[in-house]
Order: structure tokens, then C-alpha cells, then sequence
């Protein structure tokens, strides 16, 4: 029997939660929150961790790194010797394998949960720590306590890889970077109640047991790689940091101009020149941001080469930095003395050493031809090596001048054996 329109029920309609289910399938508001602060771990699938780009957390933690590196800067000022740079380059390395440990586990792992962010806040607290204490002598109480926070940073980064334990595929690799990661966090915490001779045995062991968890063997890299895309960036991002104090040492310096000559405005406005420069030929000539694949043992070396080069950079633009500060802060036409010469020239030679290093690990300057292009940079980096002992005879503003164009030109030939490749490829 049929009946009419009217009398027909209509059909309960199907309300659409923001996720696109239906009420009967949408998540309890309980389940909801548990899955939004506390989520499980899981390896980034492989399409988006070679194409993802890095995030505001990421970004916030890069800005912590920002003030430490600009506070280890503050001693090197005071104490620009062989002796200063040995102190620079041991504390930076420490900033450094700090923010090393958490870049490759975010390019490896996708967790951001209440349980993620409280651990980065606790890392951010132990770098804010390192750095208050960056400033002392290492037999200092301060140096003490900047071991221990590190230590502090060791131990917060073991609990991140403990989340993620379960995962079968990387179990083996995690449980060996834990272990590294525990033993080199109670030495350095254990560290700080030894006195300084003894600290520093300590130390030595620490570091060591810091590379063998940040070397993990060859198969483990290729079985748990770090992004493709997104290490790199990383990597470029703090290298703008480094630059970003690079530039605050040269505003330094001109506060300390007392009165403004040709001379002393010229050496400012070529110290930033200098640091532009020094990114152009990292960027655009070595290409430094390049995706890099893990596919075979060989890339993984070239990795691990990129990563140490890119360490020794980092030395060389703060050592460069800090030296700019001086040269602007000198009187009229004045000179470096012997020792900041010396440093500054071999810093300078060096930094294109490392450029061209790191040009060597790019796909993009894989070429048989060109060997002139290589040995002409070597040749620029002699060059600059041999004006270090030319002290009184060099005014620092033309040192400064001629340290601008040799990094030009260092680009200049990058950018044509780049063009090069282009050309043999599209043969």
C-alpha cells in the first residue's frame, strides 16, 4: 500500500563532524585529545620526509642556538689568540652536536604531541643554561656547569629516542644511540664534580662517546636517514644564524667607532659586504642546501664529510666576525697586530678550504672536466694564507677588501663549473 508524501518519515539526516565521519563515526571528544597531546611516534613516511620543510617548533628551537652561539662569542672578543679559538671551537662544537642530535631526530621521527614540546622545552632550558655559562676559562665552575647542562641536553634527547623504541624497523639503531646518548650524559653531569685536570680526562671521554652516537655505522644511516630535503635546510638555516652573529659582531664594532673617517666607514660597510659574500658563495656557488639521498654507503661518507665541513665553517665565519669587529673598532688607516692577522687570514683560507668541500659533495659540481676550477680556489686560499705574517704592511681595511673579492671570485668559479655540469648533463 502506498502512501502519500506527507505521511512518509524523512530519513534522519547525516551530521558531518570537521574531519568529513558521521556522528556514529566520529572519535570520542576523549579520544580526540588523547591522540592530539599524547601521540604515538612513527618514522616520517619516506614521500613527505624528503619533501617537508621545517617547522615553527624546529624554528623556535634554532632561535635558542641563535643567542647561545652569540654568547660564546663574547670571550673570543676579549681573547682573540690561538688560545681563544681553542676555547670558541670546543664550546661551539658542544652547541653544536647539541643541535645536531635533535635536527636528525625530527627529520627521522614525526611526533609533536604535549610529551614532545615538554621535552624541547626542557633542551631549550639546558642550552639557555650552556650559554650562561659559556663565558669562563675551562677550569672554571661556569665551564663546569656548561658540561653539565650539555650532559642535561644528552639525557633529554635519550628520552626522545626511548618514544620511539617500538618501532621494529629502527629498534636496533635506537638502542644503541640511547645507550651512547645515556653514557656520555652521566659523564658530562658527573663531570662537574671533578676538578679541572680530571674534568678535562672526563671531557675527552664525553666527546668521545658524543661521535660515536652521532656516527651511527654506515647501514644504520641508510636504514634511518635523515630528511633529503629538510636536513639541509636545516643545516642552511643555521648557517644564516652563524652569519646573523657574524653581522651583530660588526654592528659591535661600529659602536666602538669613536669618530667616522673614510677609512673606518669603508671597512664597515666592506665587513658586510664580507658577510654577504661568505653566504653567496655557500648558497649559490657550493650549493650547500642541496637535497641529499641515502642510498648507498658512498653517500652516506659524503654525508658525514658535508656535516664535519660544515662544522669547520661555522668556526671560520665566527672567528671572521669577530675579527671584522676588530678591524672596524681600529683607529684611521690602522693595522691588525701580528696574532689577529694571522688568525684572520687563516681563518679566511680555511672557510674556502671547507667551501670547496662541500662544492665536492654537491651532485651539482660532479664533473670530470674543470680541474683549473679547483685548483684556481686553491690557489685564492694560499693567496690569503700568505698575507698573515704582512701584518704591519697591510692597513686592515685593504685586508678586509681583498678577503671580499677572493670570495667573489671563489663564486664566480663555483657558479661556472656549476654551469658546466649543466651543460654535460643536458648532452
Amino acid at each position: 500500500m502506498k502512501t502519500s508524501p506527507k505521511s512518509e518519515r524523512p530519513a534522519p539526516s547525516r551530521r558531518l563532524d570537521n574531519f568529513g565521519r558521521t556522528s556514529s563515526e566520529s572519535f570520542p571528544i576523549s579520544t580526540l585529545i588523547k591522540s592530539r597531546f599524547f601521540s604515538a611516534p612513527k618514522l616520517w613516511p619516506a614521500d613527505e620526509r624528503h619533501v617537508r620543510r621545517p617547522g615553527w617548533t624546529e624554528l623556535f628551537y634554532d632561535l635558542v642556538f641563535a643567542a647561545a652561539i652569540s654568547q660564546l662569542s663574547t670571550p673570543l672578543e676579549g681573547d682573540y689568540s690561538l688560545h681563544g679559538v681553542l676555547h670558541y671551537a670546543f664550546l661551539l662544537a658542544l652547541i653544536f652536536l647539541a643541535w645536531l642530535g635533535y635536527t636528525n631526530f625530527s627529520t627521522q621521527f614525526a611526533v609533536d604531541d604535549v610529551v614532545q614540546r615538554a621535552l624541547i622545552v626542557a633542551q631549550v632550558f639546558f642550552v639557555a643554561v650552556m650559554a650562561a655559562n659559556a663565558t669562563g676559562p675551562f677550569s672554571s665552575r661556569d665551564a663546569a656547569g656548561f658540561g653539565a647542562a650539555y650532559g642535561g641536553v644528552r639525557a633529554v634527547l635519550a628520552l626522545q629516542y626511548a618514544r620511539v623504541i617500538g618501532l621494529p624497523r629502527t629498534r636496533s639503531v635506537v638502542i644503541r644511540r640511547i645507550g651512547w646518548l645515556v653514557a656520555a650524559a652521566v659523564v658530562w653531569t658527573a663531570s662537574a664534580l671533578l676538578p679541572a685536570p680530571h674534568r678535562y680526562v672526563a671531557w675527552c671521554l664525553a666527546f668521545l662517546m658524543d661521535i660515536a652516537s652521532s656516527w651511527p655505522p654506515l647501514r644504520g644511516t641508510i636504514v634511518l636517514p635523515p630528511g633529503a630535503a629538510h636536513f639541509p635546510e636545516r643545516f642552511g638555516l643555521l648557517t644564516i644564524i652563524l652569519l646573523g652573529e657574524f653581522i651583530a659582531s660588526v654592528m659591535r664594532g661600529i659602536e666602538s667607532q669613536m669618530g667616522w673617517s673614510l677609512l673606518a666607514a669603508s671597512a664597515a660597510v666592506l665587513s658586510l659586504a664580507l658577510g654577504f659574500a661568505l653566504w653567496s658563495c655557500y648558497s649559490d656557488g657550493a650549493t650547500g642546501w642541496e637535497t641529499r639521498h641515502m642510498r648507498t654507503n658512498k653517500h652516506v661518507v659524503q654525508l658525514r664529510i658535508w656535516i664535519a665541513l660544515h662544522f669547520l665553517l661555522f668556526l671560520g665565519i665566527g672567528i671572521l666576525g669577530v675579527g671584522a669587529r676588530h678591524g672596524i673598532a681600529l683607529p684611521s688607516g690602522g693595522s691588525f697586530g701580528a696574532t689577529e692577522q694571522r688568525l684572520i687570514c687563516f681563518a679566511g683560507a680555511g672557510t674556502m678550504l671547507v667551501i670547496i668541500g662541500i662544492a665536492a659533495t654537491s651532485e651539482r659540481h660532479i664533473s670530470p672536466r674543470n680541474s683549473w676550477v679547483w685548483l684556481a680556489q686553491v690557489a685564492i686560499a694560499v693567496f690569503v694564507l700568505s698575507l698573515g705574517p704582512l701584518a704591519s704592511r697591510i692597513i686592515a681595511t685593504a685586508l678586509l677588501l681583498v678577503l671580499f673579492f677572493c670570495f667573489v671570485g671563489q663564486t664566480a668559479l663555483l657558479l661556472v663549473n656549476q654551469r658546466t655540469h649543466r651543460h654535460m648533463a643536458e648532452i
